[in-house]
């Protein structure tokens, strides 16, 4: 019963004073309303990359590219170049944690298809890399199996490529020419955003079996080499396992970081989701911050609350009021301002980033169509209660000084205040 008499105690004293409380709720919601919406920018700012990122490689991809010896070992002097053959494919696809392998071999060749032509990165690989390197086919399919063991005169092409050779006609079933010789289009690449690439972005390259590359070019040494772990949790035992049967198959220590040189894509997204982690926190303490001014208005308001309650106060320890009494009418006081303005916060972000939308990022620049690449201000639950824990600690921080100056007053005293 003596908890709800506090309640209606400091209910009333709100309502009393309630354009000085709307003024400071508005405060408070626009403290809530900075935090929400920065917290929110930075979730799509992390949503953003990474989704840019993916489309590039399937989780637990990498791509090893030969580099040069720095170490010596089996007798064997630093500086030896290491060039990757196709039998390194295979060792690495019969490792346990290794998923997928492929070998790729890649050159800019010029397609021609009757009057039209361009130049284009021709990339011969295994019919799994499709899997690894995120190339879904919008119409017709990738290159398969029976491509590679048959060795087909087959093409997979990029967007970009199908679009300058034949418009916005399908080219499956038609047949091309790569550096003279004819090949037949089995399917287009769907739009593909990627943050993360080599050579040439996917949109313009064109995939061929890596059996037939050595009908095209000289094949003797590869581009690159891409595997896929079996398991995320796992990848990096499976980086180790790889790197180990190429330094045997090489002749360089295992330890040699120059040797070879790996994209990782697990790494990579470690390390953006260490950046947006810690761009997120910036902009939470920046939030916070303003967040605190508005709690300096509560503690304003009800400093002068206490002020002008003087002699109420007085009155109340004279007829028996205890001091935790006082201190939690004061106390609920703020902290039912804080309330009310983080609500009216809440709502307001809610709205603005309905109206707000999404903010140009990278969409335009990796010409990506769905403006998925773009940041929209996600408002996700751990946003919400990043906003509510702080409110929390802003509306007790704000109501706590003043409550606990109310609850020290002396009764004598503030019965001779005027």
């Amino acid at each position: 019963m003596l908890l709800k008499e506090v309640i209606n105690q400091a209910i009333y004293a709100l309502i009393s004073q309630r354009f000085r409380a709307s003024l400071t709720m508005l405060g408070i919601a626009w403290g809530i309303v900075t935090v929400v919406l920065l917290m929110a920018y930075g979730n799509g700012f992390h949503s953003a990359l990474v989704y840019g990122f993916r489309g590039a490689y399937s989780d637990g991809t990498v791509v090893v590219f030969g580099g040069q010896t720095s170490l010596q070992a089996g007798g064997e002097r630093a500086g030896k170049p290491v060039r990757m053959v196709e039998e390194d494919a295979e060792a690495i696809k019969e490792l346990g944690l290794v998923k997928y392998a492929s070998p790729e071999y890649i050159r800019t060749l010029v397609i021609a298809y009757g009057n039209r032509q361009t130049s284009a990165a021709v990339r011969g690989v295994a019919p799994e890399y499709g899997i690894m390197r995120n190339e879904v086919a919008e119409i017709g399919r990738f290159i398969n199996q029976e491509d590679a063991e048959k060795r087909r005169r087959v093409v997979f092409f990029g967007t970009e490529v199908a679009r300058k050779l034949f418009g916005n006609s399908s080219p499956v079933g038609e047949t091309v020419r790569i550096n003279g010789m004819s090949f037949e289009v089995v399917g287009v690449m769907t739009e593909k955003v990627q943050m993360g690439t080599y050579y040439s972005p996917d949109k313009y390259c064109a995939f061929i079996p890596n059996t037939t590359v050595g009908q095209l070019w000289d094949n003797k040494y590869l581009y690159s080499l891409v595997f896929q772990s079996v398991d995320v949790s796992m990848h990096e035992q499976a980086v180790k396992q790889v790197k180990n049967t190429l330094a045997a198959r090489h002749g360089f220590d295992p330890r040699d970081e120059r040797a070879i040189i790996t994209m990782d894509s697990v790494e990579n997204t470690q390390s953006l989701s260490g950046i947006t982690s810690g761009l997120k926190v910036v902009l939470g303490f920046i939030g916070t911050l303003t967040l605190m001014i508005g709690g300096v208005g509560v503690m304003n308001i009800m400093l002068v609350s206490v002020t002008e309650r003087t002699r109420e106060i007085g009155i109340r320890k004279a007829l028996g009021a205890r001091r935790r009494n006082i201190l939690a009418q004061f106390l609920l006081e703020g902290i039912a301002i804080t309330f009310f303005g983080g609500l009216l916060g809440v709502a307001l972000s809610y709205l603005l980033v309905a109206i707000i939308g999404s903010r140009p990022f990278f969409a335009d620049l990796l010409e990506d169509p769905t403006r998925r690449t773009d940041v929209i201000l996600i408002l996700s639950p751990d946003v919400l209660l990043a906003a509510t824990g702080i409110l929390i600690f802003v509306g007790l921080l704000s109501g706590l000084w003043p409550a606990m100056r109310a609850s020290r007053l002396d009764p004598i005293a503030s019965l001779r205040y005027e």
